[in-house]
Parts: C-alpha cells; structure tokens; sequence
C-alpha cells in the first residue's frame, strides 16, 4: 500500500486504485504489509471454462480480469484453435517423473504457428511465467491445454473403461488406450517395448515435430501429360547430392515421404540423377487430393502443374437466367410473393457444358479426366446432380425473393449445386445488378419538404435507403458517429410522406437519444408529426392505435418495445426504425424478440458498431432487417460464427460479407468519398435526458430557490440564484456530483449514460477522446466511472497536479497503445497541452462561453492533428442547459452578455423569467427502469 494511505492493498492495475478515488501519483512511496485473501480453487476444466469466457478485462460489476488472466485466455483460445484445426498428433513420453511414460495429444506447430505463438508468448507478463522464459512457458501451457481438449473430445465412457482395465495385447494397444483415457499413463510392464515404440512414434511424426530448420534435400515435381493414354511422371529432384550419395538427412527425408506417399517407394533412377514414378488417373488423383495436403504440411516442397495447386482444377456451377412471369414495371410488394421462371446452365469452368458431354465425363468413372483439351478434376456426385438439370427442359417456378438469394450465395441451385451467376430480364435486371454492384443506386433529389442541406455522401446514403425500400429490403445505416445517420433516416422519412405513405413509423431508440430525435425532427422535418410514447401517463389500447394511426412517427424506447408489445403489435405500422440497432445483437433478449415479432412493411437499423464483440452479433441485425437471409442460428453458428472465430475456413468471412454488403452501408471519416465532405472539425449538440432520480432532485432544487427567491433582494438575491445555477448543473452532470455522496454510479445519470455509449462506439473504432468538465469533483466521478466500465487507466489532468504529473499524463495519453478517454479540467487542461491523439472532444458540461469551449478543443485540432476532429456538446434536454444554450444560439444583446459575463448575466432576470428559464420539461424524463445502457 502506499505510504500514508489507507491500510489496503494497491490495485493490481492503476484504474483500480484511480476507481476508488485514491491518488495515482506514481512518486508516492510504497510500503508492503500482509494481506489474507480468499481463493477458489478451480478443476481443470473449470478453469479451462472460466477463461474461455474472457475476452474483456471488464467481467462482471466491479469485477476485472488481471493481465496475466487476459493473457492466459489468449493462450487458451489460440491452443483451441489449433486442435479446432486438428494441428496434433498422438506422441509417447517418459513421464516428468521419470518413472514409466505418457501418452499425450502435442500441438503440430509448423513455422507459421510458431511465429503466432511467439508473438502470444511475448504478450505474457512476468507474473504469467513464474520465472521461465516466456516462449517455454507458453509452449508448455499449450502443449497441456491440446492434450486436455483433445482428450476430452476423443474419450468416451467405453474407451475411459477400457483405459482402466489394463490388459492389453502389446504396447502399442496400451499407447492407444492411454490416448483416450484420463490418465496419461500408459499401463504395460515391458519398458523395453516402450522404448522402441516411442522411438517410432517419434519417426513419424519428425516430418511436422521434428527440427525443420533445414528444408528438405528434394523435390517432388508432378507433371501433367498432354494425352490421356500417357502415365502422370511424378519425379524427386534433388538439390545437390546424386541418389546414391543422399546424405543421413536427405535419405531420412525421403522415407518418410514413402511412409506418406507409398508409391515413392516403387520410384527408380533416370538418367538426370531423378527418382521418377508413373501414375495413373486414379493415382495421381490420389496423390493431388491426399497426398500432397500431408506433404505439404510435413515441409516437402511439392511442384505441381499450373492451377492445381489452389484447389479443384474443375469449377462445376449453375447459371441461372431469371425471367419474371409478369410483365411491366417492377411491383412495389415483397420479391417472395413475385413469381419468376428459372432457366438452369451447367458450367464447367466458366464454359456451358452440355448433357451430352457430362455423360461422357461420368462414363470415364474417374475424378480425373481429359476433356477439351486439358486435365480436370470432377466431383462425381455434382457430376450426376449437374447431368440431371441439363437433362431438365422445362424452367423452374420460383419467386423473386429466392432468386435474390441465389445471387448473393445464401440458397444453393438446383440439386444443391452452387450458382455462379445469376441474370434476370425485365425489372429483375437491375435488381441484380445493384445487388451485385454492378450498377450503382440512382441519387436522388433531396425532398423539397426537407429543411436542410445534405451533403453528398448523406444524400447517396439517403438515396440508398429509398433504393433497398423501394425492394422490400431491410437496410443497416453504419456510418461513423457523427457523418449524420439521423439526417439521412430523417430525408429518407420526409421523402416516404411525399410519395404518399400515411401510415406511422415505430421509431425505436434508448432513453438518452429520444429526445434528440423529436429536436432533429422539429428542425428538419417539421411536416412529420411525431407522438413520444413514454411515461406513467401513456396511451394503452384503442386509445394508443388512435394516437399512433395519427401521426408520422411514434417514439418509443427499447425497454416499451417488450413491455409495451400487445399495443405495438395492433398498429399497422408502415416500418421500423431501431436506432442504436447494437442494443438487440443478443437475439435472445426481450426487445430484439420484440423487434423481430413486429410486422411492417420495410426495417431500418442505424448502428456506428454493427459487430462490437463477434461476427455473432450480425445475426439478430440481419435478422431484423431481412428474416431468413442468414438462416436459422444454429445454422448462421455452424456456416459462419465457428468457422470465422476458429479461423479454420478462411472463405467463410468472404462469403459473409458477400451476403450481407447489399443491405449495410458504412462509410467512415477516413472514407476518400466521404472526406471532402467534411470540415476539418465537426461540433454537434448531444441531448439527454434526465433519469427520474434526477428529476426529483431537479425538482427540489427548484422548489427550495422558489421559496428562498420571494423577497430577495440585492447581493442575497444574485447570490441565490448563482448558487441555483451551480446546484441544477450538477444535477444535470449526475446526483452524486450534487449530492456529493458515494455510490454507484452508472445508470443514475442521463449525461454520463450518453457519454458511455458514445465513448463505447469511439474505442470500437480505436480512436480516443477528451472530455471536459468545469468541475474538479465530476471529473474524478468520471474517472472513476469509466475505469470501471473500460477496464483501463482513465488519466484525469487537474489543477491539483504538479507539472511533472502533468507531463506524465499527457506523455502517457499520447504514447498509449489502446484508446483511452482522457478527462481535463476545463481551468487546468483548456491550454497549453497538445492532445492530438485525441479525434473526439467532450464537453460534458457546458461554460457558456464559446472562446473558452474552443479554446479546449484546440488541444486536439491543433498543429500535428492528422484527422478530423468531432466535438461534442452534451446537454439535458428540458432543463437551463437546453434554454441558455437556445439563448446563446439566438445571437441577441442578451446572448453576447451571457457570453461576456457568465452565469451572473442571468441574476437580472425577472422571477418570472427565470422560473421559465430554470423549469423542467417533463418530456425530456427518463421513465422509471428505463435509464438503459
């Protein structure tokens, strides 16, 4: 503990120490004391569960993950890769105690996993090693974890049984049980026999165990011969040696490529000093398909002919040529309910193929033949299934919905054959086209009834929505905070109410951005009326269909969406917006349930973070948006989530993405279409609203000044209300900054809700931020709370720090290698600091004088900042922060004075102007339980 301080141990990181308000100054001395804990101890496969669960330091409230855990659960998710990928084999020990042997599952690690694992071996803290070397250790710790998981999946309760009995036929019956028992052990009473048998186990797996320092002494080279009759040469060309002088390596080398590949054993001398074989079709398609993965795994350098080398030479797909079965425009009503006719095209090779030619492949009954020309490798399965569509004369009937799912991949062809190419006549055309990206989405003009200016890259994105709207299509708005996802949902809305929509949108949101829609609304769309269904005194029933079917837009909360659905469920609803779609990617919750089960005619879903944990987290969106088009979970999970985390099928996230690019559009700050849009720094106002607790403290506050106010007068009266303006601030900050309490800290504060989630999209992209506050005491608040939300240092640069502190923080905040937040005092950090690893700036409270909130902002838009700056003004809606901020925007005489002399400008207003400008505006309060995250 520190010298001086209170009689508890240091935090194993500083956000700890900084969480509880202890002073992090790095000077102060240290002294050590005993100090009892509490442990769990923990079965292996407890623990190999617990730490397959952490991927964040943060686990739970107030619970963190220390760095040689994180560590720990690296290593463990990289050895359950390997064994996802089957990189081990069996191999046969003397136990560490040195009395018998073992039977273990060891990781096969060739050059490149060695690289991945030293580099994983380097992230581990000393506390992680115990003293070892870091590359042992972590060669240790996978080599135990393999042998656990393999073990595990390759054991039953037949093979534990037959592990136990110990009697076997020889050793290597007894290595094989051992294997898949629980104990390691291997139960045979000859040690002599074990000997021998770990040496040839040790033989055989040398090609991928072994040192693979030096490459081996030859080639193997496969040609292909230019007629059918003629053998496939499969030669072994040594590098320097003649064959009958091959080194002790080389020779080894080559048994165990016999041992891989037997027919090298029958290979004889040519006159060039080569070894050379001649295969058959049959054997040279063996070789090519299960030959040459194993030699190429055991580090033999394998020549093969051009195109063999990437995977089948033979590429057998459909074409398909769409037409619908009714002329004219294309229909507004969904694609599944439009009847289109499906003619098939067997292609080979990107070549039409005909029935004819598909029954002369099948008669060679071999996967390897000679046809126009070339060699080929067939499948003859997808042979049999491709010869029955060329037989078929008559198209399919199909509907336009499955078509576009054999475009983007997401159905297979007929007889289950994959589709190469889909193309269509009529309005199909184009459809396919733009889903393809081969045409581009007409930009379209900007609604006259908009109050505003798009700037071009919101106009495309507008465009677009109206694109995939006019299809029946859900769309995913992703661009970066602030490129103005609302906008371009608000021109989109304003255009659907020209072409004469009337029924109502369900506008879906959390608590903190409600407030900000009905401003956005009024100020850019004023002809959409809007309904903000919220609070105690809401309509239910008849009442609340009557409500909705009257307005443009209904807004509503995450939390209504499931409390409120039997009401929901009754409107005819013309679509669905979710806002913040991030807060339904666990599908199994409440409100993405809520938002699935609801019907409407299009969805939309605006998110900065589409993927914040797992490629898991596309699902529920996607699902939303367009139901069916990833599939079933269970499904999504094996085509898609295992082999993209595993990394065992590297196509998948290929594929994926292939699906789903159609229906999300992101575009980012860095985005060339998008940069010269933008000025150098973008400022917008963030409104939030207050949660119920402090509304009442709000309240009280307001109704103890107006008792106080009645008959003050002079100095009394302008100190009365300074000392109100200062009391509703921390209010609007948070109630522990007013009421100077300890205690938790999250969900009581509308502001600091906002700023999480804000902060939260930030660091997902990687980019840090500064947040300023004008008092001392909210900044060691914030500090504290987003130590504890993020898990990592939160530095916070105060008047109370000397100049060398100062220098640390701000040396720290620009040289760190994770995102951080970093919170100033406004007095303290608002000059003389270079902060331009910073690209967002917070002002979460607000100083009412524009040069001052700049003259912060400057520490980031500075000389040396190489990206655009967004700068954010956070303000509770409904309180004196929303009405001296709209005093300030007006530009009048009184402005200019607030802006000279601060809050005590405000002491000449009347009583009754300032019971206005201090009032609460009920719509701007958070209902009970619904201050979410």
């Amino acid at each position: 503990r520190r010298s001086g301080g209170s009689r508890r141990p240091l935090g194993s990181q500083p956000f700890l120490d900084a969480s509880d308000g202890a002073a992090a100054d790095a000077d102060s001395a240290h002294v050590t004391h005993p100090w009892h804990v509490t442990a769990v101890p923990l079965g292996w496969r407890a623990a190999l569960g617990f730490l397959g669960t952490c991927r964040e330091r943060r686990l739970a409230e107030g619970v963190f993950a220390a760095e040689d855990f994180l560590r720990y659960a690296e290593l463990l998710r990289y050895a359950g890769a390997l064994v996802a990928r089957g990189r081990y084999l069996p191999a046969l020990r003397r136990s560490a105690a040195g009395v018998g042997f073992e039977a273990v599952w060891q990781p096969c690690i060739d050059r490149e996993e060695a690289r991945r694992s030293a580099r994983l071996a380097e992230r581990l803290p000393p506390s992680a090693t115990g003293g070892q070397p870091a590359a042992e250790r972590a060669a240790e710790q996978v080599a135990e974890w393999v042998d656990r998981l393999v073990r595990v999946s390759v054991a039953t309760t037949l093979s534990r049984a037959h592990a136990e009995r110990g009697a076997y036929a020889s050793a290597h019956d007894a290595w094989l049980a051992a294997l898949r028992g629980d104990s390691r052990l291997v139960r045979w009473s000859q040690p002599e026999d074990l000997e021998a048998l770990a040496r040839d186990a040790e033989r055989w797996a040398w090609p991928l165990t072994g040192d693979r320092a030096p490459q081996p002494a030859f080639t193997l080279e496969l040609s292909e011969p230019d007629t059918p009759q003629r053998p496939w040469p499969l030669r072994v060309r040594f590098a320097e040696a003649p064959v009958g002088r091959l080194d002790e390596t080389a020779a080894r080398a080559l048994g165990q490529a016999a041992a891989l590949y037997p027919p090298l054993a029958e290979a004889r001398l040519e006159d060039d000093g080569a070894l050379a074989c001649g295969l058959e079709a049959a054997e040279a398609f063996r070789f090519l398909t299960g030959a040459v993965p194993l030699l190429d795994a055991a580090g033999f350098a394998v020549r093969l002919p051009e195109g063999w080398r990437e995977g089948p030479a033979c590429d057998l797909t459909l074409r398909a040529e769409a037409a619908p079965l009714a002329a004219g425009e294309a229909p507004g009503q969904p694609l599944d309910g439009l009847p289109v006719s499906v003619r098939w095209e067997v292609s080979l090779d990107g070549e039409a193929v005909t029935a004819e030619e598909l029954e002369e492949l099948l008669s060679a009954r071999s996967p390897l033949v000679f046809f126009r020309g070339r060699w080929r490798r067939v499948d003859l399965r997808h042979l049999q299934s491709a010869l029955r569509v060329a037989r078929g004369a008559e198209p399919e009937r199909q509907t336009a919905g499955a078509v576009l799912r054999l475009a983007l991949g997401a159905a297979a062809g007929a007889h289950g054959l994959e589709v190469s190419e889909v193309r269509g006549d009529g309005w199909l055309a184009p459809l396919l086209e733009q889903v393809s990206g081969q045409q581009g989405v007409e930009t379209l003009a900007t609604p006259a009834a908009f109050c505003g200016e798009l700037r071009p890259y919101q106009q495309r994105g507008f465009s677009w929505l109206v694109h995939l709207r006019r299809w029946g299509f859900g769309a995913c708005l992703a661009d970066d905070m602030g490129l103005g996802k609302t906008v371009q949902a608000l021109a989109f809305l304003s255009h659907e109410r020209a072409c004469g929509e009337r029924r109502p949108l369900l506008l879906v949101g959390p608590m903190s951005v409600l407030g900000n829609w009905l401003r956005e609304m009024r100020r850019f769309t004023p002809e959409l009326s809007a309904l903000l269904h919220h609070g105690p005194q809401r309509e239910h029933g008849e009442a609340f269909q009557k409500a909705a079917g009257a307005v443009a837009v209904v807004i509503t909360s995450y939390t209504l969406l499931y409390r409120d659905y039997a009401d929901l469920r009754k409107v005819g609803w013309a679509g669905i917006l979710l806002d913040e779609a991030q807060n339904v990617k666990n599908p199994s919750t409440r409100q993405a349930q809520a938002a699935r089960a609801l019907q409407a005619d299009y969805r939309l879903a605006l998110t900065g973070t589409p993927l914040e944990n797992h490629v898991g987290d596309l699902w529920s969106i996607m699902d939303f948006l367009n139901p069916g088009l990833l599939g079933r979970r269970a499904a999504f999970h094996t085509r898609f989530y295992r082999p993209i985390q595993s990394g065992a099928d590297p196509g998948a996230r290929t594929r994926l993405r292939r699906l789903i690019a159609p229906f999300i559009l992101r575009r980012l700050k860095t985005d060339k279409t998008v940069i010269a849009d933008l000025p150098d720094k973008l400022e917008g106002k963030v409104y939030c609203p207050l949660t119920r607790e402090q509304a009442r403290l709000y309240e009280q506050v307001l109704e103890t000044f107006h008792h106080e106010l009645d008959g003050a007068e002079g100095i009394g009266r302008r100190g009365l209300i300074l000392a109100v303006l200062t009391r509703l601030k921390q209010v609007c900050n948070h109630p522990a900054h007013y009421l100077g309490a300890p205690g938790a800290l999250a969900r009581r504060s509308g502001k600091l809700t906002r700023l999480t989630d804000m902060l939260e999209e930030a660091f997902a992209r990687g980019e840090s931020a500064l947040v300023f506050t004008q008092y001392a005491e909210m900044g060691h608040l914030l500090q504290r709370h987003l130590c504890e939300t993020f898990a990592c240092d939160t530095p916070f640069l105060h008047g109370g720090l000397g100049r060398k502190a100062r220098d640390q923080l701000v040396q720290g905040f620009q040289s760190a290698e994770r995102p951080l937040a970093f919170v100033l005092s406004l007095k303290a950090g608002g000059t003389g600091l270079n902060l331009t690893r910073a690209t967002h700036v917070f002002h979460y409270d607000r100083w009412w004088n524009p040069a001052v909130e700049n003259q912060a902002t400057d520490r980031a838009f500075r000389i040396g900042q190489t990206r655009r700056v967004m700068v954010h003004k956070l303000i509770c809606g409904g309180t004196l922060e929303e009405r001296i901020d709209a005093l300030i925007e007006s530009k009048t005489s009184l402005a200019q004075e607030i802006v000279a002399s601060g809050e005590a400008s405000l002491t000449n207003f009347s009583d009754r102007d300032l019971r206005e400008l201090l009032r609460l505006s009920e719509a701007d309060v958070a209902d009970e339980g619904e201050e979410e995250r």
